[in-house]
């Protein structure tokens, strides 16, 4: 089978919907490719297969309407909720253009199968289409090898995003609990690491002490695991709205592979996953992200516990467990041609 994954971006929803299924589809003996521009001559490719991420501006929707009558099988794969958009995140506000919105209707009901990755977004999208195929996000078996230290010389608390989603820190709770664990008199010190955030945005999210560290934005995925994998608690809070009920649990999906232990709010997606007290932490009231970073910081046999029970279960997330799901979402059924 010859398919490309045509990514709507280049950063973690192009990675985690495009580059990393074409790479466990190769593992399997396909041929695929992935990337947000189409080659010039796509249609000399001899495509069977094209994943369109998000297909909606009016150029790009006459693509996919020529894709479609030159019989490439379409399958649309949407990673977040943009009929319950947060108009919070900036990159959101762009889709409140009806003709988007409109076209990205149009170009699901033209595609042959719909995938996603949250059975809480499959429910939306089944409204628009009769075929939804939840195929959940993963990552390389390989990272599930980094050797961690569970009781370093200085602790280091762990936040991860982007600018368009620092609306999260609004979490009640979670910036004043981070402050606190900045000043905690931990034996070598903790430190407060953003990854994806200036340090400008930081204060004014109302992050604050020496002992906060932002790296800014992580253009290399790469890089991105190397800083995330310093962590030793990371947290991860998340409004309890429609947007983001409809996520895949990205964060737990990250920790868990690295053995980091996670605080996450209780909202869908992490209840899906955390097993309060067993493999993670889940958040209902605010005095609970200083508790339970109190907690972590005092015991690193229960931050090995955590991570450990995490990483037990982070197996079934790699991509060698889920080419097979992409392979069958991508294939036509028996009987039925493009």
């Amino acid at each position: 089978m010859r398919v490309h994954f045509w990514t709507a971006d280049s950063a973690g929803s192009g990675l985690y919907r495009g580059v990393l299924p074409a790479m466990s589809l190769d593992w399997i003996g396909h041929q695929p490719s992935a990337g947000p521009r189409l080659p010039e001559d796509w249609r000399e490719q001899g495509y069977d297969v094209v994943v369109g991420c998000r297909v909606a501006k009016p150029a790009a929707s006459q693509t996919w309407r020529e894709m479609r009558d030159l019989g490439i099988r379409l399958v649309m794969d949407l990673d977040d909720d943009y009929f319950n958009l947060d108009f919070t995140n900036p990159v959101a506000r762009e889709w409140a253009d009806p003709v988007l919105r409109q076209g990205l209707i149009d170009n699901i009901a033209l595609s042959d199968t719909v995938t996603c990755c949250s059975e809480p977004l499959a429910e939306v999208l089944r409204d628009y289409h009769d075929d939804v195929r939840v195929v959940p996000n993963g990552l390389p078996a390989q990272h599930l090898g980094h050797v961690r230290d569970y009781n370093p010389e200085r602790l280091s608390v762990g936040w991860a995003g982007t600018s368009s989603t620092v609306a999260e820190m609004g979490v009640p709770g979670v910036v004043r609990a981070l402050n606190r664990i900045a000043d905690y008199g931990w034996p070598g010190g903790v430190v407060v690491r953003l990854v994806g955030i200036d340090p400008q945005t930081a204060i004014r999210s109302g992050l604050r002490g020496k002992r906060l560290g932002a790296l800014g934005w992580v253009e290399n995925f790469g890089h991105y695991l190397q800083a995330v994998a310093g962590f030793d608690v990371w947290v991860a809070p998340y409004r309890d709205i429609p947007f983001n009920r409809a996520k895949f649990a990205t964060k737990f999906l990250e920790s868990s592979v690295l053995g980091i232990p996670l605080i996450a709010s209780d909202i869908e997606p992490y209840r899906r996953v955390i097993r309060h007290g067993e493999n993670g932490f889940l958040i209902r009231h605010e005095h609970e992200w200083g508790r339970y970073l109190k907690q972590l910081a005092d015991d690193p046999g229960l931050r090995q516990r955590i991570g450990m029970a995490a990483r037990a279960e982070a197996s079934g997330s790699i991509l060698q467990a889920l080419n097979r799901q992409w392979e069958a979402a991508l294939q036509a059924p028996v009987g039925v041609t493009a």
